[in-house]
């Protein structure tokens, strides 16, 4: 009897129950994630939403960074965008000053306002993040560490 098509089919069917518990993982994350955005929007104005944190997080890391950059990296049309700072300035969490080398374009900076609140939302989630994981060996930490690193490198390449 010729245990190799069966032996292939039940690894095939392994193989496949654990792509499938690994994107219930990883949606489980996709939620989680999403939820958060959702409170940190809240935390830092309560007229933001979600869909402005990428575009106010570039700024907050960037410290100043030209609207065609933001464009450019988060593939943001220059009319969204254009909306999108106008609420921001509105809100007191970034201010527009005049490209230096420019004059016709915009440089956006964050304001302290934005800078702590984003601060003290993050520091906020990352408390309780990080108390959740205390009884976690370093070792877990080290091989979560490495598998999204390389989960994130995959997905980048898609």
């Amino acid at each position: 009897m010729d245990t190799t098509r069966t032996d292939d089919a039940v690894c095939s069917q392994e193989r496949t129950d654990r792509y499938s518990k690994a994107e219930q993982e990883l949606f489980s994350l996709i939620a989680l994630t999403s939820r958060f955005k959702r409170e940190l929007a809240v935390r830092l104005h309560g007229q933001l939403t979600p869909g402005y944190l990428p575009v106010l997080g570039l700024i907050l890391r960037t410290e100043r960074i030209a609207q065609s950059e933001i464009c450019e990296k988060l593939l943001i049309d220059k009319a969204t965008l254009s909306r999108m700072v106008s609420k921001l300035e509105q809100l007191d969490l970034i201010v527009r000053e005049v490209n230096a080398e420019d004059r016709r374009a915009f440089d956006l900076l964050p304001t302290e306002h934005a800078k702590s609140r984003w601060r003290s939302g993050f520091e906020q989630w990352r408390g309780e993040l990080r108390s959740r994981m205390t009884n976690w060996e370093d070792a877990d930490l080290d091989t979560l560490v490495d598998l999204l690193g390389r989960l994130n490198s995959e997905i980048q390449t898609i």
